[in-house]
């Protein structure tokens, strides 16, 4: 560093220099290119010369060095009198820059699947972390913003400005969005979560290039999951929306909130589950468990256990129903049912509208019964009526002319009386109308074996049982108030979804 001011001064001491004509040690403030030290040297003439603390000030104030004065260098250099060395007698304070901004994310980055630890310290390599879910409304990852920064200022007491933080840009990327404070990015739907280089997407289907096996781990999606190979034995799909498979699923668990749609078929092995909120459908189901809150779609279902709160629907040339234990909640409708070998194959029709459509076998429900229960009503509502015209005709002139107000409660017993009857006639007749009309609901109930249904089939319609002993062909069953009944198939019975 260069000197910028160079002060010399001499004679300044008092004292025995002056007696003897001696003149002061000659005094340089050397300051430094930046203005931030300023370092005094001493040049003496005789090892008697000193200097005061006070000729240090004074040369500093002649020089404008104001700020950062080190006083107690400065008294310990004068006292010692060892001025070999120079002295730093100001030194400025440097400014405090920010540190840049980050973004702090809200899961985990990291890209290497892993496996998981179980309570029991082992580990489960079937759930390695693959999908990173989140939920609406959470946060993705917020600004960690720049501690403040501090001004500096050199020895002339000039303040120096710090270096302001680089900001980073929250990374906006689909189904994401700003917080109103600017601070944090939030998702704005249930998803998988997608980590890019400048942005985050939140998907709400998440694809898996491949098998779902042991180099991806159970897959776990809060939307959809696509699964472009096969799921392999063993492991597990979950998605909040729909899953689909392009290839065949092994003895796996597949759970969904929405549809199971399986381009092949499965092979279940007996433990191989699926469970649908909405339909499931696929080309053939082999030795599996089939739960759907909708419908089954599928060519074959062999030796299977399925329910499905809709109808089970065998499609295409086999349209096969072959062993195991099919219950649906409305119809089930396929080619075949049960085979030549007389495999015991159980067919049922069971739901709360069925169950509900039986109640008018009880006694009371019969609309016989409550033709009769409407007549009482409406004999009591005829003359009823005749009292109510009288009580109206003689209060009410009396309680607008006197005001007495036992008239006014007369009227409104009388008046809550007739709307109670009313309703009363009402209720009774639509309860006569669904009655009447139930028993032909009975029929879209009902099990069609458009083909063969063979022996060794049970059909069982709510609490009703029938137990095919003989081939039949091109056959509808359903249930009337006492049994199991079978008819002729109607052109209209074949469902739209089956084309």
């Amino acid at each position: 560093m260069s000197g910028l001011g160079t002060v010399g001064t001499s004679g300044r001491n008092q004292g025995p220099q002056q007696e003897s004509g001696q003149s002061g040690p000659e005094l340089l403030l050397n300051i430094s290119d930046d203005s931030m030290r300023a370092s005094l040297t001493v040049k003496q003439t005789s090892l008697e010369q000193k200097v005061t603390p006070e000729e240090v000030r004074e040369l500093l104030q002649e020089k404008s060095v104001v700020f950062g004065i080190r006083e107690e260098d400065i008294a310990r250099y004068c006292q010692t009198g060892d001025y070999r060395a120079p002295l730093i007698c100001a030194l400025g304070m440097r400014p405090v820059d920010e540190e840049d901004g980050k973004l702090i994310y809200h899961f985990d980055t990291e890209k290497v699947l892993k496996p998981t630890e179980r309570s029991d310290g082992s580990l489960d390599f079937r759930e390695l972390g693959l999908v990173k879910n989140i939920s609406k409304g959470d946060v993705l990852c917020s600004l960690g913003l720049p501690a403040p920064g501090k001004p500096g200022k050199d020895i002339f007491g000039r303040e120096i400005p710090f270096r302001a933080g680089r900001k980073p840009v929250l990374p906006v990327g689909t189904n994401t969005a700003v917080s109103e404070d600017g601070l944090s990015l939030l998702s704005t739907a249930d998803g998988c979560i997608e980590l890019l280089k400048n942005r985050i997407n939140v998907n709400d289907v998440y694809v898996v290039r491949g098998d779902v096996g042991s180099a991806s781990g159970n897959i776990s999606a809060k939307g959809s999951v696509i699964v472009e190979g096969d799921v392999r034995g063993s492991f597990r799909v979950q998605a909040g929306r729909d899953i689909t498979i392009h290839g065949m699923v092994e003895s796996s668990y597949l759970e969904a909130g929405g549809n199971i749609v399986i381009s092949r078929g499965v092979n279940g092995a007996g433990k191989g589950t699926l469970k649908a909120g909405g339909n499931i459908s696929g080309k053939y189901f082999e030795n599996a468990i089939l739960e759907a809150g909708g419908d089954v779609y599928s060519d074959v279902l062999m030796n299977s256990r399925v329910t499905a709160g809709g109808s089970v629907l065998l499609r295409g040339r086999e349209g096969a129903l072959i062993g195991g234990e099919c219950q649906a909640g409305r119809r089930v409708y396929a080619k075949n049912i049960g085979n030549p070998g007389g495999r015991a194959t159980k067919v049922s029709i069971q739901s709360r509208e069925l169950s509900m459509l039986l109640g008018v076998d009880k006694k009371e429900e019969r609309p016989e019964a409550i033709q009769e229960a409407l007549d009482r009503a409406l004999a009591e509502q005829q003359a009823f009526e005749q009292n109510y015209q009288m009580i109206v005709s003689q209060f009410a002139p009396q309680e607008e002319q006197q005001g007495s107000g036992r008239g006014k409660l007369i009227l409104k017993a009388a008046a809550q009386r007739k709307d109670q009857l009313e309703k009363t006639v009402r209720e009774l007749r639509d309860k006569l109308e669904k009655a009447s009309r139930q028993p032909s609901a009975f029929p879209d109930f009902h099990v069609i074996a458009r083909g063969i249904a063979y022996p060794g089939t049970k059909i069982m319609i709510a609490n009703f049982v029938f137990n095919v002993h003989q081939e039949t062909s091109s056959a509808k069953f359903y249930c009337d108030l006492q049994q199991v009944v079978s008819g002729p198939i109607l052109p209209s019975d074949a469902p739209a979804e089956y084309y």
